[in-house]
């Protein structure tokens, strides 16, 4: 026998009365209609954020016949999906929890992330507030929840294994080592502006060490952007994450990468972001997007040239299908082509003509893998004077024919993996 609909506040009250965790029912529209939690924890600033947000996270196209686990910025909760008939009625949440107390030393290193502009008492009181449970109590909580909900058991195993961040908690409580290493991390609380500012520094210094620690607890789409769609939840993401994606690709810009790729890239990854149906894939590419723009600006900061060298590269790569001469280099550059031609080789280690035929054959390469132009047309586009010299060129620099390349690397399915 299932849960009346009409039990459900009552259910709600109790599960909050007896264990003392924050519980919340969404309803299909994505309201939430009943909120169980401690004055203590309502009342503080940072708790209202975090509720904001909370019905997005639990949408799903296809909603689970089991309690599905979630983290956010070392907060931990499940939600329970309601269905009739496969009708989805709604969710029931419960979060926030904790594993563990939080340190004098993590707030400390939360307020140093966001270069101090959170409340330090606001934040210590918020995590004091939070109920702690470790993660073999909140499974069987969840499996708890179901059975008043469905009247039906869960296997414990089958839970685990269809919830990678359960799994990863489980594994990590049972090796010590893996526990202390989960210790030493840093805490990162999001705060709206503070979170953003912390994120696009990332992509524009090309920090992949800091951005992976700011991965572990949220992304783009947690950090209180706004909620832009108020009828389709997962309009409101994809909507959140343009924007992110726009934000990271000018960061990206600012941090030395060539406006033509950064526009290139943020085109492609919001056209694929477009076409996903879960919030689950979006947030996953979303944070591949960041990580990619984080990556080349990173790459970049590896083979820093200076400001001359790097005027050159930019307007080769923008150029690349017209004729480029060394005295237009000279021109943009304010130096004579002996000069140049001399500093660049110093410090790309290549004559500039190199560099540029080189340039071309990367070029060539993308056309041949990922479409079905003639070796001909490509060779023409490029400014190689006829076929044979491109043939020529693209082996020196490939080790094989415009032909076998294609031949051994050409896919249907668009990539943007030789983007650079």
């Amino acid at each position: 026998m299932e849960m009346a609909i009409q039990d459900l506040q009552y259910i709600c009250e109790l599960i909050y009365k007896v264990h003392n965790i924050p519980v919340f029912y969404v309803n299909q529209s994505g309201e939430i209609e009943h909120e169980f939690a401690s004055r203590e924890l309502r009342d503080n600033p940072y708790y209202s954020p975090f509720i904001e947000q909370i019905s997005i996270y639990t949408f799903e196209d296809n909603p689970m016949d089991f309690p599905i686990f979630f983290s956010n910025s070392n907060l931990k909760f499940f939600f329970v999906n309601l269905k009739r008939a496969n009708l989805y009625l709604g969710t029931v949440i419960l979060d926030p929890t904790l594993e563990s107390e939080v340190s004098e030393e993590s707030i400390s290193k939360i307020l140093d992330a966001f270069k101090g502009n959170l409340n330090k008492r606001k934040i210590i009181e918020y995590y004091h507030s939070i109920p702690i449970i470790d993660s073999q109590q909140f499974l069987s909580l969840s499996l708890l929840v179901y059975f008043l909900m469905y009247h039906k058991k869960l296997d414990k195993e089958m839970v685990i294994k269809n919830n990678k961040e359960l799994t990863l908690n489980m594994n990590e409580s049972e090796n010590p080592d893996l526990e202390i290493s989960k210790g030493r991390r840093n805490f990162i609380f999001h705060s709206n502006l503070s979170y953003e500012q912390v994120l696009l520094d990332c992509v524009k210094n090309g920090r992949l060490d800091k951005l992976k620690d700011i991965f572990d607890y949220s992304i783009l789409g947690e950090a209180e952007l706004g909620l832009l769609s108020k009828r389709n939840r997962l309009r409101s993401e994809k909507n959140l994450m343009i924007t992110g994606i726009a934000l990271v690709c000018r960061a990206a810009i600012e941090g030395g990468l060539n406006e033509e790729t950064a526009f290139t890239l943020s085109d492609f990854y919001i056209q694929q972001l477009e076409e996903l149906g879960s919030l689950n894939e979006i947030l996953k590419f979303t944070e591949e997007a960041i990580m990619d723009f984080t990556n080349r600006v990173h790459q970049l900061n590896e083979e820093k040239y200076s400001a001359t060298i790097t005027a050159c590269q930019h307007y080769i790569y923008n150029h690349i299908y017209e004729e480029i001469t060394l005295d237009q280099l000279a021109q943009l550059c304010h130096l004579s082509p002996n000069y140049l031609s001399s500093l660049f080789r110093k410090e790309v280690g290549t004559p500039i003509s190199e560099y540029i035929q080189l340039q071309r054959v990367n070029e060539a390469k993308k056309l041949l893998r990922l479409t079905n132009y003639s070796i001909s047309d490509i060779g023409t586009w490029l400014n190689f004077n006829d076929q044979s010299y491109f043939i020529k060129v693209f082996k020196k620099y490939s080790g094989l024919t415009p032909k076998q390349f294609r031949n051994n690397h050409y896919s249907d399915h668009k990539s943007i993996d030789e983007i650079d």
